[in-house]
């Protein structure tokens, strides 16, 4: 794999990342209409020790530097209860920011635009505490010498009660109901190695600061 081809797929990969954060989720065949109840809700900040961001078996890393996290995210899940077809909101992200993120060429930048993303419950919840969930209307612009593109959608992800961690990943601990995907588009250069249509992925895991609570039936 050449530099240059390397570099590009990187891009294409923390474009996704980015996008990592949010959510635009499509319909699933048949809605499934779910009742979700938000405990101890409130003002959040959600912090990440480090994310990877993978497409085409590149990966795009951001890391914590000192007091700097990797990503951090910023917004509101509000007590109360909540009745619908899944997904269901529940809340929004007002802030998100990636830091320090690098791949086989170095560094590379995002710009978080169309704040803010929704945050939507999709799943009932499991024996473990454990809820799906969707971050969605993300887009970010990522750019890097010779190579810019935007990416778009949304990201799955689950909640656990017990650790308050918010884990973004498509290994869900329950089937979800909804699909949830990140579509790269606007590409420019990138000696056709990241393209529109593309659908990276991202992963990371998240520490939110309010101890909120999921139940999702």
């Amino acid at each position: 794999m050449t530099l240059i081809k390397r570099a590009s797929t990187a891009l294409s990969t923390l474009a996704m990342a980015g996008a990592v954060v949010g959510l635009s989720a499509a319909p699933a065949m048949a809605s499934t209409t779910l009742t979700v109840k938000i405990g101890n809700g409130g003002s959040f900040t959600a912090t990440a020790a480090k994310t990877v961001l993978t497409d085409n078996g590149v990966s795009v890393t951001c890391t914590s530097s000192g007091t700097t996290p990797a990503s951090k995210a910023t917004g509101k899940v509000p007590t109360g209860s909540h009745t619908g077809a899944s997904p269901v909101k529940i809340g929004t992200n007002a802030k998100l920011a990636f830091n320090n993120c690098s791949g086989p060429l170095g560094a590379v930048t995002t710009h978080v635009q169309a704040l803010p993303y929704t945050i939507s419950v999709d799943s009932k919840t499991n024996s473990s505490g454990q809820t799906d969930g969707i971050i969605g209307g993300t887009k970010v612009q990522v750019s890097m010498t010779g190579c810019s593109f935007t990416v778009t959608g949304s990201v799955p992800e689950f909640y656990t009660n017990k650790t308050h961690k918010l884990s973004v990943t498509n290994k869900l601990p329950i089937t979800p109901l909804n699909k949830a995907q990140l579509t790269v588009s606007n590409v420019s250069g990138c000696a056709s190695l990241v393209n529109n249509g593309d659908h990276p992925t991202f992963v990371s895991t998240y520490t939110v600061s309010r101890h909120f609570t999921i139940k999702s039936t």
